[in-house]
């Protein structure tokens, strides 16, 4: 029956890799930015750059900056999705060429982004030592998938954020999408998977797995207003010295089309002798499963909301906004059931627990802190994002112009805790201009770094140019 405990033991630590790697690979993926100019400068918040109002409303009602290149509306050009059809990855698990690796490091690359340099594939082998009352699994470097911390997954799509009025009263629509997923290890099945700790008798390994995901369209009306003015300020412009602040809110209607969630737990138990006479590891894993049974326009209701303030004191900049304070959805008719597994019977067990009933769900709360000091063509800045997988991000960035051509950096610590760096550059031709960026990112399941390349289309208004 050694056979026999070997197949539960492989299945077991397959799933937990795929589990890990799906979470780990993908868990930074919301470090970069859209907009080439916002990257290159390290992915921080200023009032100046293209759509930083989406997460801070009140940068509605900052004035646009005077007559320098500073404020310009920004085009991401997808160079992702170029990429991906030159290439696609194998989704059919029964071909050869299948990498679930691959299928999971797509949801930590952008769609915007080309991919210059890709992390190297994880070459580590994997060394299962037995003995009839011994069994220890060294993952090698896949032990980083198994750190001693939940393990999260998240990502929020709030955009296009399609509003229309004036700078200070506004109406808009948008879909917004939120997918989340937190795997925890108990304690003695993390040091198995993560420090290669010897299984023991007469013990019980678990891990439990929440995952969601919801779409909905927000239909939005807000207001941003100022405060007190500058009027002192030269050409207006607060960023470029005296007191300003100002202060906007958006409120969110939202209409539901779709939402799916699954709370999984999972255990394997061993007996007295490791590798027996008799199976020696007993497996079960249950899974409910709630979903909208109808998935459509309507299919759920809800309201939210986004708040947000900007301070200037002397060329210094403070915003904090918040997106999604209070965004709860209520989708109308639920179905609930129970997948269940154990190895004893080897049966899986599909029960339907509720049907047609109403639950509640919440998105996600996001929200940034920036700073940013203006001195002559240099402007430095900070931003500290949280973000929908609740890990806050640290960020730092410059800009410089020099004639029409602007030199940016920034560096950010990623959801590993390690630093990456930017940089940017383009150029300015009369009302149109193109901004590229370099970044690096470590989205693959090692700690290496990869570098990929963003652009965006510039477009100057009457205001941005000299």
């Amino acid at each position: 029956m050694v056979q026999g405990g070997i197949a539960v033991l492989k299945r077991i630590v397959t799933a937990g890799i795929a589990l890990g790697a799906l979470a780990a690979i993908a868990g930074p993926a919301g470090a970069q930015s859209f907009d080439a100019r916002r990257l290159g400068m390290g992915g921080i918040i200023v009032s100046e750059v293209s759509g930083s109002n989406t997460q801070n409303v009140a940068y509605r009602a900052v004035p646009k900056p005077g007559k320098s290149f500073a404020g310009y509306n920004a085009i991401p050009l997808p160079l992702g999705i170029i990429q991906y059809f030159a290439d696609p990855p194998e989704f059919d698990p029964d071909n050869p060429n299948f990498n679930v690796f691959q299928i999971a490091n797509l949801l930590g690359q952008s769609p915007w982004t080309l991919q210059l340099i890709e992390p190297e594939e994880l070459s580590s082998d994997i060394i299962i030592d037995i003995s009839k009352n011994s069994l220890a699994v060294d993952l090698g470097e896949l032990q980083r998938l198994f750190p001693d911390e939940s393990i999260r997954y998240g990502v929020s799509w709030q955009s296009p954020n399609l509003e229309f009025g004036t700078p200070n009263v506004f109406a808009g629509v948008r879909p917004q999408t939120d997918g989340r997923m937190s795997l925890d290890l108990d304690p003695a099945l993390q040091q198995v998977l993560g420090e290669a700790a010897p299984v023991q008798p007469n013990s019980v390994y678990g891990a439990t797995d929440e995952v969601q995901a919801q779409t909905a369209i927000a239909f939005t009306a807000g207001a941003a207003l100022p405060l007190v003015t500058a009027p002192d300020a030269p050409e207006g412009d607060p960023r470029r010295g005296g007191f300003a602040v100002y202060a906007g809110a958006r409120l969110k209607y939202l209409s539901g089309i779709a939402f799916w969630r699954a709370d999984a737990a999972g255990n394997f138990a061993t007996g007295d002798t490791i590798f027996g006479t008799t199976t020696p590891i007993d497996a079960a894993y249950q899974a409910d499963i709630r979903d909208a049974s109808d998935p459509k326009f309507g299919a759920g209701t809800g309201v939210g909301g986004d708040f947000g303030v900007a301070v200037f004191v002397d060329k210094i900049e403070i915003g904090v906004g918040v997106t999604d304070l209070g965004s709860t959805m209520t989708w109308k008719n639920t179905d609930l059931k129970r997948i269940a597994y154990d190895s004893v019977s080897g049966n899986t067990t599909t029960e339907e627990l509720e049907r047609g009933v109403e639950y509640k769900s919440k998105f996600p709360v996001t929200g940034s802190l920036n700073v940013a000091y203006r001195t002559g063509p240099m402007m430095f800045g900070g931003t500290l994002d949280r973000t929908s997988n609740e890990r806050w991000i640290p960020r730092a960035g410059f800009e410089t112009w020099a004639l029409a051509v602007p030199l940016r950096g920034g560096v950010y610590l990623d959801t590993y805790k390690q630093l990456q760096f930017t940089a940017g550059s383009g150029i300015k031709l009369g009302s149109i201009g193109l901004d590229i960026a370099l970044a690096t990112n470590s989205r693959g399941i090692t700690t290496d770094r990869g570098l990929e390349l963003a652009a965006s289309l510039a477009l100057y208004g009457p205001g941005g140019s000299e």
